[in-house]
């Protein structure tokens, strides 16, 4: 409320348009009061009040902290893409920050998660705004009390029963009587851990970056990493996890899959499950395999990303499929190899090996991704190009 307040009266000046967010978790049976608390005060003051509600029936047995975060901030961005805001504005306040450090503390003791709660930061994309960070809630309830602001406490905050509260009633009291400077010994902290983690992030964002690999992986040749030790490896796969899944991680990199083969690194975050027959294509017409388009022809083009050539009989009948166990491949000296020394060459893990695609002309492997095209020269062969569409 206090925040809406300054907003409204800096909107005057500024002339930007104001829109508050409401979402009623209704996890205790009077969060409606606080509906109601915020709309007649911004009825009053002319502001637009967007409501929205988390249906009961939608609550999970556990992990309600984060499925509530969740759910609101699905809400915000949301309304944000509705009304098109430039901006969502929160009222983190300084001893918000203090409870954030000391969770984030206790719970990975990752300098990034500890310092999560920024003044500046995005959502999917947007400007995510807390001017208050610098405020103390002391201050910000003295702000309602002598402007007259309405506002409702919000009961649960004096129960016991989450971490954050056993730490707002018990642990951070002590802490001030040590230091009654606690908070801004916070703010300093979050600072010079700020200032420490984008050094480190642009020193992992100047080294190469993994390329996307069979549209299932990441992949990265280990020696880009080589001269990084083992921790700042991992710090290195949390960064990047987190630059592009916007996703913090722990040093297991839980909820993704990191392989090394062969002298690549392959990250995965979750493998694709689908199943595909082996199926009749027809030259110039494109085809699908997996979650990808490709198309096969016997003229080069000049645009598209060629995916490979081979040759195989000017009138053969070609399938795509998944490789078959223990399939051997013709070489160009006419011998054979068998298909796992050619993964193997290519660097490719067997993890992986399944979404590979493999092209065959009158039943003979002529083509597998990544690994493998029919080079033989005789009559009756022709050259084919094999083009990815998307």
């Amino acid at each position: 409320m206090a925040l809406l307040d300054l907003l409204n009266q800096l909107k005057q000046k500024y002339h930007f348009q104001l829109l508050a967010a409401h979402f009623d978790h209704q996890l205790r049976p009077t969060s409606h009061c606080e509906s109601a608390t915020l709309a007649k005060y911004s009825q009053d003051k002319g502001i637009k009040v967007v409501d929205g509600i988390w249906p009961q029936r939608l609550h999970p047995d556990s992990g309600l902290e984060a499925a509530a975060r969740l759910a609101r901030y699905q809400f915000l961005d949301q309304v944000m893409e509705q009304n098109g805001g430039d901006y969502l504005l929160t009222a983190h306040h300084l001893d918000d920050l203090v409870e954030n450090i000391l969770l984030k503390f206790i719970r990975s003791g990752n300098p990034s998660e500890m310092n999560s709660l920024k003044a500046i930061g995005r959502m999917h994309g947007k400007l995510l705004l807390r001017p208050l960070l610098t405020v103390t809630k002391t201050d910000l309830l003295n702000y309602d009390r002598e402007n007259k602001i309405p506002f409702v406490e919000d009961e649960s905050n004096q129960e016991d029963d989450t971490q954050r509260n056993r730490l707002r009633h018990h642990i951070i009291p002590l802490l001030k009587q040590e230091n009654p400077q606690l908070t801004q010994s916070a703010l300093r902290f979050s600072k010079q851990v700020d200032l420490m983690t984008s050094q480190v992030a642009q020193s992992y964002a100047s080294l190469p970056q993994p390329t996307s690999f069979l549209a299932v992986a990441l992949r990265l040749p280990q020696s880009a990493l080589a001269h990084l030790s083992a921790d700042q490896q991992t710090g290195y796969w949390q960064y990047f996890i987190w630059q592009n899944w916007h996703r913090r991680v722990n040093d297991h990199l839980t909820g993704f899959e990191l392989l090394t083969y062969q002298g690549y690194f392959y990250l995965l975050k979750q493998r694709p499950t689908f199943t595909i027959a082996p199926a009749a294509i027809e030259l110039g017409h494109e085809f699908s395999y997996g979650q990808r388009r490709f198309i096969l022809v016997k003229q080069a083009r000049t645009g598209g990303h060629l995916l490979g050539q081979f040759v195989a009989p000017r009138a053969a009948a070609f399938k795509v499929g998944p490789l078959k166990q223990g399939q051997r491949l013709l070489l160009k000296n006419g011998h054979h190899v068998k298909s796992k020394k050619k993964f193997a060459q290519a660097g490719i893990p067997n993890a992986l090996r399944p979404y590979c695609l493999a092209i065959y002309a009158d039943q003979q492997v002529v083509f597998v991704e990544e690994t493998y095209r029919n080079q033989q020269a005789a009559a009756g062969l022709a050259e084919y190009y094999l083009y990815v569409e998307n």
